[in-house]
């Protein structure tokens, strides 16, 4: 009942959910909070370039045309359309494997001797099967026709390099939140501005562990070259959370995200969510 809800009534749901949450109503005209913002795009923004954004393989070509090439994007190695082509596919011996039109869903393979093809196979079904338009109202994933993807595994040093996540506005990066070993078993968080220097909030959420920093981080090797990369990419759109790693000065591209934690991240302080909201212009 409730998938068939989100099917034939999202923009109920999605107010529902909302209110559930944040135990008020949203302002929908003149939003002033960033998680309204983000709510009033998920119920009335139908630009079809939301859809290239979150298609993880269509994106790729987005990212090569602002960026003048594809020398920021992952090694792609293969794409399978139907979860019984996996078993035929020549992949290397470590690689990532992900659905193109879901979000959070990931395998990372070390090793492919010791991976069953036919696990990767169960799981690709899976995944196939899904829709995020029809399980939490993000319209950007309903016309993305579902491939499996196949790709480099970026490590620094044996490990998951940081994650580094521009949010702009229109081409301007007000905040930046990096992921410390965040695929690891006890990943943190910290926020900075795009000097780096730290922002004393948090976003609540039970399995996040957030770390105040020391309030100035060191600027990684071609850090204002990833600045730059952030600001072509969102330049034009209202709100764009770009997704950045950075190998040692190599930068290579992560994605693209409309609509982070479903707008329904809490902050501490909580009057935050309005500072955040002020940098969207308005609507």
């Amino acid at each position: 009942m409730k998938a068939l809800l989100w099917r034939r009534l999202p923009w109920a749901m999605l107010l529902q959910r909302y209110v559930r949450h944040f135990r008020r109503v949203p302002r929908l005209w003149r939003p002033r909070r960033f998680t309204e913002h983000i709510l009033v795009k998920l119920l009335f923004d139908r630009d079809p370039k939301l859809t290239r954004f979150a298609d993880k393989l269509a994106v790729r070509s987005y990212v090569a045309e602002r960026l003048g090439g594809e020398h920021h994007l992952t090694t792609l190695y293969a794409v399978a359309d139907r979860a019984e082509d996996i078993g035929a596919l020549a992949l290397p011996d470590r690689f990532v494997m992900k659905p193109n039109h879901l979000s959070g869903r990931v395998k990372f393979v070390r090793g492919s001797a010791a991976v069953d093809r036919a696990e990767l196979e169960s799981l690709a079904a899976a995944w196939l099967r899904e829709n995020l338009a029809f399980q939490g109202g993000e319209w950007a994933y309903r016309n993305i026709r579902p491939r499996v993807l196949f790709e480099e595994l970026l490590e620094l040093e044996g490990r998951p390099p940081n994650d580094y996540r521009f949010y702009c506005f229109d081409g301007e990066v007000r905040l930046i939140l990096i992921a410390h070993d965040f695929m690891g078993p006890d990943p943190t968080y910290t926020f900075y501005d795009p000097e780096l220097r730290m922002v004393p909030v948090k976003q609540v959420a039970a399995r996040e562990q957030w770390v105040p920093g020391d309030g100035e981080r060191d600027r990684p090797p071609s850090f204002d070259r990833m600045l730059e990369i952030a600001r072509r990419l969102s330049s034009g759109t209202d709100f764009l959370r770009v997704d950045l790693y950075n190998l040692a000065g190599r930068i290579v591209f992560g994605e693209l995200t409309n609509y982070p934690a479903g707008g329904l991240r809490k902050y501490d302080p909580a009057d935050f969510d309005q500072t955040f909201g002020s940098y969207w212009r308005r609507q």
